[in-house]
């Protein structure tokens, strides 16, 4: 048979063997070893998904369809110049409208207000009912989601009538834009009466401003009557003439040193005369160019300075005519040059002495009167900037109410809400799908958990990769039928043409392969590491496919506490092995020919009493002996189990070899190499181990195809090639050929 391992040589050594702890078999699990779980485990999958699709698609089916519609709209905030609006809060006004930011925010919380659902569900042209007329309800139906990088909205609304909703929804809009537009007009006419009172209110400090002004004026001493400092102006021309006159103290001292080295006078005239004619004429012409700058500087023709500069230029007039008089008459003898110039000289550092004290007064009264001035200047800064103010309110007020008169609606419904044709929720058929692969998702995910957490080894390749022995045969789960003995445990004689019978001859192949030594196996315990691992259905068919083959078999019941083979071969309750091993019976006259030939079987006998150290007893080994040199050419023992009795070590220690079966998915592997352990402590030769029960994957087991369990004997012989192993049973020329190792024709 495929995948069964050959024996790998002699007797193994008899010493404790040390295996390190095995891994959980879940851990060494492959996606295959699910996909046989799910296969093996179907019914649970339907079992879970079936019920669970059945009640989601009853629920699905008896929920009420939800519609869904939605209407567009753009919001955009009413347009005012930022500097109408700025001034307009400056000045008091509350019609600010802020920015975006905050007015579209404000605008959707008025959406979602319970007024306005209130307002919606309250009118009575709606014509809602009673029991729908919930505001919190529509308020928490109405959806709104904004399109990306723009101020359209779309407005969405849902419930279980579509005609109901679409009306709901498009008066709703309606009313929330009527809202929107009359709260904007509203504040437009708040915003223009309140600027109205701001204009009113500047026109009054303007005149109030000008009323301080003109009275500031009136009962100043220093200020003239278009606001110009008389002190001020005073003390700049008392400058402005004591600069003149040091100019012309100045001149007069070169004047006096040129004239006394001139060397050519005037005919007629005096020298020292002539001399005092020339500066008087320098001093008219230096006059007269100060009083044309002074009456160009000035504006007013009182001006100080002006008279000044006219009163000494009547004197250099009159000093002049008197110098050129007194030269035509004749008089005395004019002083001389010298003279002349210092007495000039004199009267102008007297000139200057005076303007200084002149001066200095003046400007201790500018000072004393300055604070009139700046009161006087703070006025009209005041009087000027509000001139503005006016003039920019009432421009900007122009232009806010004409905005105001061409502002559209702040919220403009792009498409109104159309009754909807089609459910939004729900979607029965992909509900019902999505149910259907939910509910075989579960079942899959509870069959690979189990998976998951069972450890117990399933497969062959799991066993012997754990328990490093040779695999020595793969038998397939069985079935009970009619035609089997032992309530369909018997294959080998029963059906002989089946997948079973085949795997206990492929057992028996193993056992041919395998010796100890220069001789073969003859005496061969069977056992399992716990009860119910199917040792003794193995044993029996064993037995049976041996006698088949030609082999003379003697097949002992040596379970004292559990035998179970007396029923097989129909026998109550007598004699058996415990009888000779107490000598009080010989071996030939407890053992049963059974009905199939070379087959001879021994029974336990009555084991009340018995101890159980009689299985090591000398009278058993020699039995044994006795047994497998003279009589038989195969004695198969089937034995107790392993794990927590000494019966099977007891017995391994006196037969060529041990078998060990386990039964698929009923142990973990750490029990498995527990009793391989023991054994071996024992000094028993394990030959190797016979998996049983495999329901899964049994096709990579056998040449022909799955496991017929169901189909007659009749019909799997016929659907078999000829000769396949029948054959081997038809012709035992042929079996012992194939003992012999000698090739067998088809």
């Amino acid at each position: 048979m495929d995948g069964i391992q050959p024996y790998a040589g002699g007797p193994r050594p008899l010493v404790a063997a040390v295996h390190p702890p095995a891994s959980s078999a879940s851990a060494a699990k492959t996606p295959s070893d699910y996909l046989r779980a799910v296969r093996r485990r179907i019914w649970l999958v339907l079992a879970v998904a079936i019920p669970l699709a059945t009640l989601g698609t009853l629920h699905v089916l008896r929920m009420q369809p939800v519609y869904s519609v939605s209407a567009s709209i753009e919001i955009k905030q009413p347009r005012v110049d930022p500097t109408i609006r700025d001034l307009i809060a400056r000045g008091g006004v509350g019609a600010g409208e802020g920015t975006d930011e905050k007015y579209i925010p404000n605008t959707l919380a008025l959406l979602n207000s319970k007024s306005l659902a209130e307002e919606v569900v309250n009118d009575p042209a709606l014509g809602l009912p009673a029991s729908e007329g919930d505001a919190a309800e529509l308020m928490a139906k109405v959806k709104y989601r904004q399109i990306p990088q723009s101020n359209f909205y779309t407005i969405s609304l849902e419930g279980r009538d579509p005609d109901r909703i679409t009306r709901t929804l498009n008066f709703l809009l309606n009313r929330f834009r009527t809202r929107t537009d009359t709260e904007s007009r509203d504040a437009s006419g708040q915003a223009a009466t309140q600027a109205s009172a701001t204009m009113t209110t500047y026109l009054n400090q303007l005149r109030a401003i000008e009323d301080d002004l003109t009275n500031h004026i009136r009962n100043s001493s220093s200020l003239a009557p278009g606001g110009t400092n008389l002190k001020l102006a005073e003390y700049e021309t008392l400058r402005q003439k004591l600069f003149f006159e040091r100019q012309q103290a100045t001149g007069l001292e070169r004047e006096a040193q040129l004239a006394t080295t001139r060397p050519n006078l005037p005919s007629g005239m005096n020298p020292t005369r002539a001399d005092g004619v020339g500066k008087l004429e320098a001093a008219k012409k230096n006059l007269l160019k100060r009083l044309a700058q002074a009456e160009r500087l000035s504006r007013d023709p009182n001006d100080p300075a002006i008279a000044m500069a006219k009163r000494e230029l009547k004197e250099v007039e009159d000093d002049l005519a008197q110098l050129q008089g007194s030269d035509e008459v004749g008089g005395p003898e004019p002083p001389t040059a010298a003279q002349v110039y210092e007495t000039i000289l004199t009267d102008a550092l007297g000139e200057i002495r005076a303007t200084e004290g002149q001066v200095a007064g003046a400007l201790v009264e500018a000072r004393e009167a300055m604070p009139e001035y700046h009161k006087y200047t703070t006025l009209m800064s005041e009087r000027e900037q509000k001139f503005r103010q006016v003039a920019e309110l009432k421009e900007r007020l122009a232009a806010f109410s004409m905005l105001s008169a061409t502002q559209k609606a702040p919220v403009r419904i792009i498409d109104d809400a159309t009754e909807p044709t089609s459910p939004l929720r729900p979607n029965r058929s992909a509900y019902i799908a999505g149910l259907i692969v939910f509910s075989l998702a579960l079942g899959l995910g509870l069959v690979c958990f189990l998976e998951h957490i069972d450890h117990s080894v399933k497969v062959p390749e799991h066993l012997t990769a754990g328990l490093s022995l040779p695999l020595f045969g793969v038998v397939p789960r069985m079935l009970r039928n009619a035609r089997n003995h032992r309530g369909g445990h018997l294959w080998t004689p029963g059906i002989p043409d089946s997948v079973e019978a085949d795997a206990y001859r492929n057992l028996r192949a193993s056992l041919l392969g395998a010796s100890l030594g220069s001789r073969p196996m003859v005496t061969l315990l069977v056992t399992s590491a716990k009860a119910g691992e199917g040792k003794s259905t193995t044993a029996l068919n064993l037995a049976a496919t041996c006698a088949r083959a030609g082999e003379r078999t003697l097949l002992m019941d040596v379970d004292l506490r559990r035998p179970s083979l007396d029923d097989v071969f129909h026998r109550a309750e007598g004699t058996g092995l415990v009888d000779v091993l107490r000598g009080d019976l010989p071996w030939q006259r407890t053992v049963v020919q059974t009905d199939l030939p070379n087959l001879d079987f021994l029974p336990t006998g009555d084991t009340r009493d018995v101890p159980i150290e009689v299985l090591g007893s000398l009278e058993l080994r020699q039995l044994l002996i006795s047994l497998s040199e003279h009589h038989y050419d195969r004695v198969i023992l089937d034995g107790p189990a392993v794990l927590g009795l000494a019966d099977c070590r007891m017995l391994g220690r006196i037969v060529d070899a041990a078998v060990m079966v386990v039964r698929s998915g009923s142990q973990e592997l750490r029990p498995l190499q527990r009793a391989k352990t023991m054994l071996e402590q024992s000094q028993v030769h394990i030959a190797g181990v016979v998996f049983n029960g495999l329901s899964e994957d049994f096709q990579n087991w056998s040449s022909y195809g799955p496991n017929p369990l169901l189909e007659s004997s009749t019909d799997f012989a016929n659907a078999r090639p000829a000769g396949a192993s029948r054959g081997l049973d038809a012709h035992p020329s042929r079996a012992a050929a194939l003992m012999a190792g000698a090739p067998v024709e088809a």
